[in-house]
């Protein structure tokens, strides 16, 4: 539609801002509309913005506008259709199967995203139990469906760790409450038990075809022996997942370990059989018990989201993946310091486990003793943080440091790039109300030269407060580069970028590096303090840090930023040679996209206040990358070098610490890379016909050639 012809297309069309409107025909404005668009092509004029066009297109879209579906107006009342008929009790064996399996794929379209009313909950054998009770069977699978939604209701809001996007909580109207003992879990949990012996008993009696149509089990039609083990293993599945979820979110979950493995294990058997047994009910009609608008008016007050259909195989996937990560999330209890603590949240987020995962382990977190945690991570004991007011209070900000940084690890990798930030502003603003603390101590102790053993113990909680200063900024590097690495899990980064994002990781890793070593030293000064004091009987072990924990930790630090300066100088040398071309920015120079990138590290509010960890500003960035002196021969060499000194750091720390703790599959991930990495430029040094690619391995580049 050319520009200008508007105003012939809209003669004779009235539009009057005013209050009442006045009306007139458009249908001859919109069919001459129509016909001068081009496919693809939407109306955009000054009073009908490209805003307005597509909420049209959207209003006029059956997924969305809901009310302009006949059978979404006239879906009827649960009780209406059950009288008639809709809901029978008296099922055969493959309506039946088809019906348990159809509650589960609903279960996963609810995870997923959608609405519980749009999903689990069209099922209208949800909307009465108490008719359910001639029919064990339902009875027993649809009040653990009932009771498990009401968990995860109440697990993912306590845990506060998703988005709307992720998770939709809003159940309003649908009957998840029983009330009275009706919410009980072990009640149900206990009858469905009983159904289940029932039913093995039987079928272990059965040797060919039988029968199983009585008052309790009103299931027509001649079944088998595998036919009765199904049915009961699918009631068993809804059991051992509630079981698996509560057990989780239980305070102790070291006491339910062994009922949580042995729920695990037998959920992981009952997925089995309905792997082997779904195949007798593909090709049944659409499960009884299903209307899609049932529910209408208790949808929140936005358009419906469009439900994908699940299949078996996602369906499987999808409880497989809960129990495996469930595994993981047991594991939580064994992390004993904030570094153990993070190495574990980031191998759960790589996994990237659901919004019901998720939750669940941010609750285990919010269950752990954070202060131990957080004491055993500064490396100073409990006791002796709490011995002295400002002390306390160093304590108490790092626990609110933790937390705040545990919570932003349970959420999911786009948010988590966002949190991590908001956990740096809180850091920084805690170390620098400790920094104050040192000054007014040093200040104190320059107005009062007291003597003896008070001047000690000054000097001691001045100490002790810089120990966890540095170890506060320690931290700091350790969420700055997750915050920035996982930009690569995300793909924000384009490949024009990596030697921008590189170069300042390496950086923030020497910091880091001399950040650890700075601390490790304080807690030694710390040590030999103690022993020459005489408060060394009031406080036996002030000095609680594992000197092999540390040393392992700066061997790994150090090899990952010797891999990062081997990729720096790998990535300026493909960029000299022309494998990978600058970025072309029309509106942006590169040091506006330097400062898009990092302007969330400069902290300081005030030009007087430090900032952890310490920004570094782009004439660095661009000093250091400048590498116009140096020939292309020369920058493969040093890139190689870097992987090299990487990899002989690693064999170091394999030899020495590699019986003593255990190595995490990072380590494994970093080694392979830098193998990989210095046999690739070596091969592109030689052969400049070679062309390159770039991919990543736990973010990590790889170069790979191909001719």
């Amino acid at each position: 539609m050319e520009e200008g012809d508007d105003e012939d297309m809209f003669a004779g069309f009235e539009r009057d801002c005013l209050p009442g409107r006045t009306v007139v025909e458009v249908t001859n404005v919109l069919e001459r509309v129509c016909e001068a668009l081009e496919d693809g092509e939407m109306i955009h004029t000054e009073t009908f913005s490209l805003m307005e066009a597509v909420s049209a297109i959207e209003l006029g879209d059956p997924k969305v506008d809901v009310g302009t579906i006949p059978e979404a107006r006239n879906s009827g009342t649960p009780a209406e259709l059950f009288k008639a008929g809709m809901a029978p009790l008296q099922l055969d064996f493959r309506s039946l199967l088809s019906l348990l399996d159809g509650i589960l794929a609903r279960e996963v379209c609810w995870y997923n995203g959608s609405f519980i009313a749009e999903t689990l909950y069209t099922c209208l054998y949800l909307h009465d139990m108490d008719r359910l009770s001639s029919n064990s069977i339902l009875k027993a699978y649809c009040e653990l469906t009932r009771l498990t939604c009401l968990k995860i209701v109440s697990v993912v809001h306590r845990a506060g760790i998703t988005e709307e996007e992720d998770f939709c909580l809003a159940y309003q109207g649908l009957p998840l409450h029983s009330g009275g003992d009706g919410d009980d879990p072990q009640k149900w949990m206990n009858f469905a038990q009983v159904v289940v012996t029932k039913l093995n008993k039987i079928a272990s009696r059965v040797e060919g075809i039988t029968s199983l149509n009585c008052e309790e089990f009103p299931i027509t039609g001649q079944l088998s022996r595998e036919d009765i083990e199904s049915i009961a293993a699918r009631i068993q599945l809804r059991h051992n997942y509630l079981l698996v979820i509560n057990c989780l979110d239980a305070e102790n979950v070291e006491a339910e370990r062994q009922l949580l493995e042995k729920a695990i294990r037998e959920a992981r058997a009952n997925l089995d059989v309905l792997e082997r047994t779904s195949q007798e009910v593909n090709g049944c009609p659409s499960p009884p018990g299903f209307v899609r608008y049932l529910n209408k008016e208790h949808m929140p007050a936005i358009p419906p989201r469009t439900i994908e259909d699940i299949s078996t195989t996602q369906v499987l996937a999808y409880y497989r993946n809960f129990l495996d990560h469930a595994e993981v999330v047991a594991q939580t209890t064994s992390c004993k310091n904030i570094l153990s603590l993070e190495t574990h949240l980031e191998g759960l987020s790589d996994r990237n486990p659901e919004t019901v995962i998720r939750s669940l382990q941010a609750r285990r977190c919010g269950k752990l003793a954070l202060k131990e945690v957080v004491a055993s991570s500064i490396g100073l004991s409990v006791k002796y943080l709490e011995s002295e007011p400002d002390l306390a209070v160093c304590l108490i900000r790092c626990m609110d440091v933790a937390e705040a940084y545990m919570k932003a690890a349970c959420h999911n990798k786009c948010q988590q790039n966002r949190k991590f930030r908001k956990v740096l502003r809180t850091l920084n603003d805690a170390a620098n109300q400790l920094v104050a603390f040192v000054v007014s101590l040093q200040n104190l102790s320059q107005k009062e030269a007291s003597e003896g053993s008070k001047n000690a113990e000054r000097g001691q909680n001045e100490l002790a407060i810089s120990i966890v200063i540095n170890w506060l900024a320690s931290l700091s590097h350790s969420i700055a580069l997750r915050q920035l690495l996982v930009g690569f899990d995300l793909d924000i980064y384009q490949k024009t970028e990596f030697l921008m994002m590189y170069w300042y990781c390496e950086r923030l890793l020497a910091q880091y590096i001399s950040t650890v070593q700075k601390w490790n030293s304080q807690l030694e000064s710390m040590g030999e303090m103690v022993k020459m004091s005489k408060a060394k009987k009031k406080h036996k072990k002030m000095v609680v840090v594992n000197e092999d924990q540390v040393m392992s930790r700066i061997f790994v630090l150090e090899s990952t930023r010797l891999a990062f300066n081997g990729i720096v100088r790998m990535l300026a040398a493909l960029e000299k040679h022309g494998f990978i071309s600058k970025a072309e920015l029309p509106f942006n120079t590169e040091e506006h996209l330097y400062v898009q990138r990092f302007s969330h590290l400069y902290l300081a509010k005030r030009p007087d206040e430090e900032c952890f960890p310490e920004p570094l500003c782009y004439d660095a960035y661009k000093y250091a990358t400048n590498v116009q002196d140096m020939s292309l021969e020369q920058l493969c060499e040093s890139a190689k070098l870097g992987f090299g000194n990487a990899l002989r750091l690693l064999a170091h720390l394999r030899s020495t610490y590699g019986q003593k703790l255990p190595l995490n599959e990072g380590v494994d991930t970093l080694q392979r890379v830098c193998k990989s990495n210095q046999i690739a430029i070596a091969l592109a040094s030689k052969n400049m016909k070679l062309k390159c690619d770039l991919s990543l391995e736990k973010r990590i580049v790889v170069l790979k050639l191909r001719t």
